[in-house]
């Protein structure tokens, strides 16, 4: 019995990607993420939920050190990405950004080629060796973010120039063509029609066969579609969280139950 009782941790062990443990946030003196401790699994889609400010951007920009950019932030706690702490002082914030890729809420193309926007990271992070190869990845990338087929005879024009379902396709390729382990989204469908919004969810849960996602949502209903575990943050806590499915039928904070059936939020 005990016997079993080490191959179920070891298998639960395996499965966490991403362990963070009392993670704080201080922008200036606004204490703005508390004490979150979480484990986020490998090949799954999480959905962070709640109000606006409540935190779960906060939280989504420490998993691969966006915050490092604000002056005024100050993280504390500890995450660890297949069991290394991201923010040990011999990381560098570049090459963890090329492992924990990342997609905004606004689609932003570089003002490049499609072949160059694609093209851009492996190019910087050395990871192909000659034209063959990085042509090959750039292929690879789109075909990834359903956007070959789209895009194949029009390599060389302007990335700003497609639709804006299809520039956040673009971008979803870039951040995949680093090969990275971890997906982050900020609100990756705010900004589109509900048409581009159903093939980026389609996306969504392509991608989840290779990578870690974690999506910031406002919408509870694209949370219930897209993932398989969420969530829940209000004012700077993370509430609640588990499984998708009781998350959203069977919440056991009063906090989320609340949120979910809109008299909070």
């Amino acid at each position: 019995m005990d016997d079993m009782r080490t191959v179920e941790r070891e298998i639960a062990v395996e499965s966490t990607k991403i362990a963070a443990r009392e993670v704080q946030v201080h922008y200036g003196t606004n204490h703005a993420l508390k004490d979150v401790t979480v484990d986020i699994l490998d090949r799954t889609v999480t959905a962070f939920i709640g109000p606006s400010g409540c935190g779960k951007s906060t939280f989504l920009r420490c998993l691969n050190r966006m915050n490092d950019t604000v002056a005024s932030a100050r993280v504390s706690g500890t995450i660890l990405l297949d069991g290394e702490d991201i923010y040990d002082p011999r990381v560098d914030p570049v090459q963890l950004r090329a492992k924990v890729g990342m997609v905004f809420q606004k689609p932003n193309p570089f003002p490049k080629s499609i072949y160059d926007n694609v093209a851009y990271g492996p190019k910087i992070h050395g990871l192909t060796r000659n034209k063959a190869e990085l042509d090959a990845v750039v292929e690879a990338s789109l075909r990834k973010a359903a956007l070959w087929n789209e895009v194949k005879d029009r390599l060389d024009a302007p990335g700003t120039g497609l639709s804006g379902g299809q520039q956040q396709r673009l971008c979803i390729a870039r951040a995949v063509a680093t090969s990275p382990e971890v997906l982050l989204m900020d609100e990756p469908c705010s900004a589109l029609d509900p048409i581009a919004t159903a093939q980026v969810e389609e996306l969504i849960d392509e991608l989840r066969s290779q990578f870690s996602v974690v999506i910031v949502t406002h919408s509870m209903q694209q949370a219930a579609r897209v993932s398989q575990k969420t969530a829940f943050f209000h004012l700077g806590n993370l509430v609640e969280y588990g499984d998708t499915s009781q998350i959203f039928t069977n919440p056991t904070d009063p906090r989320t139950e609340a949120y979910i059936t809109g008299r909070i939020g």
